[in-house]
């Protein structure tokens, strides 16, 4: 098993110059070799608690906070929040079941009462269950996490207090069979649902249903390939109508070399997602995928759909000590934008710079974790996190993402730019597409740890993100600082110390925030 891997300013210069200072701050803390990095890993990965198919981690932290804006508005009411959050994390890489299951209960104390004392959960789980030895699967993958409402208001950090917060969930459940007829051609006949919901009243649901049959040329390197893929999906949201697509692809690839595949793309699709009866349209598009060595590797992929030109580029890149990934990708946002099962997307980052050095994905789950929570460091670094839509949207995600890694010193830089456009303006369903037509946003965090002995370190982390709506004057920019201590108190307690500062000065939502926190966690 292979586990989930899982700002732009106003003008390019200053995006290079924040760049090259990220590099060079980055690069000044880094005296270590690769090799020195490699060794201490896996000194890490000896220390930590290890079984070969399954590991089970209870756990519980304790944190204080004392805040200026309990609320994160203009009223500026001040407060002590208390949270006990007990959690579990489960790895499995049997035989027949392997995936991850990671759940969290916050309760959250207000002294003040600035709001009411309030409990939430979070949820990330993605599992594979083989049913039949290498014939039928079963994927189940959930997420429970908080969401920006609105693209507009303060950023989700966690606090309920916080007006722009939504608890969303989403759980997708996809039973599948896969196997070969004769010694050539593969196939996949797979059926999925998904329900996506949350507890902001005026942004739709979304249920999902999904029809797959693949087949294909099996992969065992021959220079010509081909693929027939024939879906059916199905949205029914909530507060809109149900949208019916009906997609046939076929594909044929070309392998110029070991290194470089190329393919083309050809099809038709019939949707009713543009109006209330079904159009149909043509498909077509190209694609490539390169990779010159293990280190590297670039994809990419361009179609003609009905909405326009939709493509997927990724580009990954490892060196001895840095991790580099760029993606960009445009498609059809339908409804929610619940995210993606995972670990952390810090998590997802290093997990590809330590699969050279721990093969077994469980000894490397603990390996990274280990890493990331002696640093004191989020494991979800996300930019911003995608707001809660009822509307179809044409949306385009570009995100760049580098972590440099020394002996002693960890630097990361994620800058993350998106534009939606919405698709039809005919329906008006609560979310902030009823006032704008297109809505952007651009931002960008730099963080930085140095471990001072084997047991502590301290951490900063600097940021930006900024909204523009199609509205005159609807714009948000919200800068974040925070400086952080971590230190290990006993063998399984660790101990951090934070203190923040927020400032946003858009005239959409303008607040400001300092506070300082304490948090003690215990891993059973």
């Amino acid at each position: 098993m292979h586990l989930p891997h899982h700002c732009q300013a106003r003008n390019s210069a200053v995006r290079c110059n924040a760049l090259e200072l990220a590099l060079a701050i980055a690069s000044a803390l880094l005296p270590g070799t690769a090799l020195a990095q490699q060794d201490d890993a896996q000194a890490n990965a000896q220390a930590t608690p290890y079984q070969s198919s399954l590991w089970l981690e209870p756990r519980v932290s304790v944190q204080h906070t004392v805040t200026s804006n309990a609320r994160l508005d203009a009223s500026g009411v001040s407060d002590h929040v208390t949270e006990v959050i007990p959690g579990l994390r489960l790895v499995s890489n049997t035989a027949r079941v392997k995936g991850f299951f990671d759940y969290s209960l916050h309760g959250a104390y207000y002294a003040r009462e600035s709001v009411p004392h309030h409990v939430w959960h979070n949820l990330n789980a993605s599992v594979v269950l083989e049913a039949i030895e290498q014939r039928a699967f079963i994927d189940v993958a959930g997420v429970v996490a908080s969401q920006p409402i609105s693209a507009f208001g303060a950023p989700v950090d966690g606090s309920p207090a916080n007006p722009n917060n939504s608890q969303t969930s989403s759980f997708r459940l996809s039973p599948y069979l896969r196997g070969s007829m004769g010694s050539s051609v593969d196939y996949e006949a797979r059926y999925a649902v998904q329900d996506t919901r949350t507890d902001a009243a005026n942004r739709s649901g979304v249920t999902t249903q999904d029809w797959l049959l693949h087949l294909g040329s099996r992969k065992n390197g021959q220079i010509l390939g081909w693929s027939v893929d024939a879906s059916q999906q199905t949205a029914d949201f909530s507060l809109g109508r149900r949208i019916d697509t009906t997609t046939l692809r076929a594909r044929v690839s070309y392998a110029v070399s070991p290194q470089l595949l190329l393919s083309a793309v050809g099809g038709t699709e019939s949707t009713n997602q543009l109006s209330p009866t079904r159009e149909s349209h043509a498909i077509g598009g190209i694609g490539a995928v390169w990779q010159p060595s293990e280190r590297t590797r670039l994809s990419f992929e361009r179609e003609s759909r009905y909405f326009g030109e939709a493509h997927n580029v990724v580009l990954e890149h490892r060196t001895g000590r840095t991790v580099w990934r760029y993606t960009d990708q445009k498609g059809i946002s339908n409804g929610l934008g619940a995210q993606a099962a995972s670990l952390g997307s810090l998590f997802d980052l290093l997990d590809g710079f330590y699969s050279r050095l721990e093969a077994d994905p469980i000894r490397r789950t603990q390996l990274v974790l280990a890493e990331i929570e002696r640093l004191g460091l989020p494991a979800n670094l996300q930019v911003f996190q995608d707001f809660l839509r009822s509307s179809s949207t044409v949306q385009r995600v570009q995100q760049l993402s580098l972590a440099l890694l020394g002996q002693r010193s960890t630097a990361t830089l994620a800058i993350s730019r998106s534009d939606s456009r919405l698709l039809d303006g005919s329906l008006h369903l609560g979310d902030d597409f009823d006032t704008n037509t297109q809505i952007r946003q651009h931002g960008w965090n730099l963080l930085l740890a140095h471990r001072l002995t084997p047991n502590s370190s301290i951490h900063a982390s600097f940021g930006e993100q900024r909204s523009v709506g199609t509205v005159p004057g609807l714009e948000t920019r919200v800068r974040a600082f925070i400086l952080g201590w971590n230190t290990l108190l006993t063998r399984r307690t660790s101990g951090t110390i934070q203190i923040r500062r927020v400032l946003s000065d858009g005239p959409a939502s303008p607040y400001s925030e300092s506070a300082i926190m304490g948090i003690i966690t215990h891993r059973f």
